[in-house]
């Protein structure tokens, strides 16, 4: 038997704080926002989603910390996008929350089979924020179900990235499709 990886739901429930404090979050965007959450590693292929970016219409923020992030910090600069690209340092479960609220968007770009599952597309689908994974043949593509709750492209590959972050830049109604049904 296979038994997935669960998380709480109900820290991702629509409270009115939890309301607010994505507002609040959203408010220094004029852009849709794209989230990434996780270790800035190779694997988890967040280089790919920088060069992605260059070339959408949207602000990124990365939570996390790692060994790429100044080659990301000095990617975002020479690509021309460093102002749309904001980098934390992890937060705390309640901040969190509220980040995969204040998101349009929830990017997992990974590349290789080290991302096993990617437990952060649960704690995005439960927030109601449709996610854009790779086909990596592990678990990843098993927990975001492409055209049902977010979409897939392949590993490593910027221009399909690309398309499918502008698909649902430019579509409130596919994002909010997605998102409704990785919510359920």
């Amino acid at each position: 038997r296979v038994i997935p990886y669960g998380i709480h739901v109900e820290r991702y429930a629509d409270t009115p704080e939890l309301t607010a404090r994505a507002a609040a979050l959203r408010a220094g965007h004029d852009r849709p926002i794209v989230l990434f959450v996780g270790r800035l590693v190779y694997y988890k292929g967040p280089e790919v989603l920088v060069r992605a970016m260059a070339d959408v219409d949207a602000d990124l923020v990365v939570i996390g910390r790692g060994p790429l992030k100044p080659e990301l910090e000095a990617l975002a600069a020479s690509a021309g996008i460093a102002s749309r690209v904001t980098f934390l340092d992890p937060v705390d479960d309640d901040e969190l929350a509220a980040w995969y609220h204040a998101a349009d968007i929830f990017c997992l770009p990974s590349v290789a089979r080290s991302e096993a599952y990617g437990l952060v597309q649960l704690e995005a689908h439960a927030s109601g924020t449709p996610t854009i994974s790779t086909t990596l043949t592990t678990s990843v593509p098993f927990v975001n179900a492409n055209g049902v709750t977010g979409l897939t492209v392949p590993p490593g590959d910027v221009s399909a990235l690309t398309e499918a972050l502008r698909a649902l830049v430019d579509d409130d109604s596919l994002r909010t499709r997605l998102g409704a049904q990785a919510r359920e």
